[in-house]
């Protein structure tokens, strides 16, 4: 392994690729100038070949992405990678002669990732790094020489910290931001359904929550419009009808609350034998009537129609007649369904909670699933990404043996 490093960062032989065992010694690394030597970090398997640390078995190295693997359970010889990272790490630093800032930084790079399951998990699907973490240490001037080797200890503390972060906090994908807005939009939807079953069974039912509602929401309609006013005297603009219109949406709330109390007080038509109690008062009998109401009417039908599209509406910024047209329609048809009854506003809260908990187990296994797709595509670019380098340093290779026969000759 060794004497490929030592010949050349050229050289046509990537034995440090090849498949070895996690017991295998790795032997000192043999550091190179630094402008070869950044050459070989950033070709294909470049860490595990600069830091002369062998490969592992790609088929052993596919763990759970999803559960992180500890440094005893490690396939890679962590305290042989600190080792040869700090022998490097002296010749490289840019305040020695002959060290780079820039080979310094890969060097650094180069640990890390060997350091961290899930950063070398990713390295060895196609042996390059395709993350940058360069803007990380961007500002952070290399110590002096004096100090380079406490240097490289203090850096290697740091770096297990920044690497240990990296393994704990997953990269946020395409996925999990739509996971994040869907269970987001279906909470939305929950919080909006109970506040409308409020309204619907509780506060429209009985005359004094009616009250105060309505009483609640004309002065909230008063607040609007008081600070809509203020804020046109500042620009000095005039109100026009368009920038009134969230002063009227909590008057028709109102109407829509109002409707549905109302729609509770029509009176039944019923016999009056079946509607008549006779209450014997002393020496006479009085006749007592019970009034018996609608429990559903097509005013109340209206009012809850009317509350609950407004309610939809206002979690939209942009509200197209187009737009309201569907909310009203989508309302119309669940108020239908609904009809301000306490059970069938807990079974559409409970289906919505069914929702919420599928959009939780679901999203993470799609997610899974995806990854490991994306994987097996990335594992087949990386096969050509190392054949192709492999062919690279053949022609490489034959080019100077050519060049070392003809100044031979000469």
């Amino acid at each position: 392994m060794t004497d490929n490093i030592k010949s050349s960062p050229t050289a046509p032989s990537r034995s440090t690729s090849t498949t070895s065992s996690s017991t295998s010694s790795s032997a000192a690394p043999v550091a190179l100038p630094s402008d070869e030597a950044l050459e070989l970090l950033l070709s294909p398997d470049g860490y595990y070949t600069y830091l002369s640390i062998p490969k592992p078995d790609p088929s052993s190295s596919l763990t759970n992405p999803y559960l992180d693997a500890t440094p005893e359970n490690s396939i890679i010889d962590l305290d042989q990678v600190k080792k040869n990272y700090r022998r490097l790490s002296l010749k490289h630093h840019p305040d020695r002669r002959g060290g780079n800032e820039e080979t310094f930084r890969a060097l650094n790079r180069a640990k890390i990732v060997l350091s961290s399951p899930k950063l070398r998990r990713e390295y060895d699907l196609i042996g390059l790094d395709l993350e940058d973490d360069a803007e990380d240490h961007h500002d952070d001037p290399p110590a002096s020489s004096e100090n380079a080797s406490g240097d490289a200890s203090k850096t290697e503390n740091e770096d297990k910290e920044h690497s240990n972060n990296n393994n704990q906090n997953k990269t946020e994908t395409v996925m999990s931001h739509l996971a994040s807005a869907t269970l987001a939009g279906v909470l939305q939807m929950v919080v909006r359904t109970a506040l409308m079953g409020v309204v619907s069974v509780l506060l429209s039912r009985y005359l004094i929550l009616t009250i105060v509602t309505l009483g609640m929401l004309v002065f909230l309609s008063t607040r609007i419009y008081s600070a809509l006013n203020v804020a046109a005297k500042g620009a000095n603009v005039k109100l026009n009808l368009l920038s009134l219109k969230d002063v009227g949406v909590p008057l028709l709330i109102a109407v829509g609350v109002f409707s549905m109390f109302r729609g509770r007080r029509f009176v039944m038509e019923n016999d009056t034998s079946s509607g008549e109690d006779n209450v014997v008062v002393g020496d006479s009998t009085t006749t007592v009537q019970e009034t018996i109401y609608h429990s559903w009417t097509w005013t109340f039908w209206f009012g809850e129609t009317l509350v609950m599209t407004l309610f939809i509406a206002n979690s939209f910024e942009k509200r197209s007649p187009a737009l309201l047209a569907l909310f009203t329609t989508i309302s119309g048809i669940f108020a239908l369904w609904l009809r301000g009854q306490f059970w069938r506003y807990a079974t559409l809260l409970g289906f919505q909670g069914v929702i919420a908990l599928l959009v939780v187990l679901a999203f993470p296994i799609m997610e899974m699933i995806l990854e490991q797709i994306v994987e097996e595509k990335m594992k087949k670019v990386g096969e050509k990404i190392r054949a192709h380098d492999a062919r690279l340093r053949e022609l490489q290779r034959k080019r100077n043996v050519a060049a070392a026969a003809a100044a031979s000759l000469d």
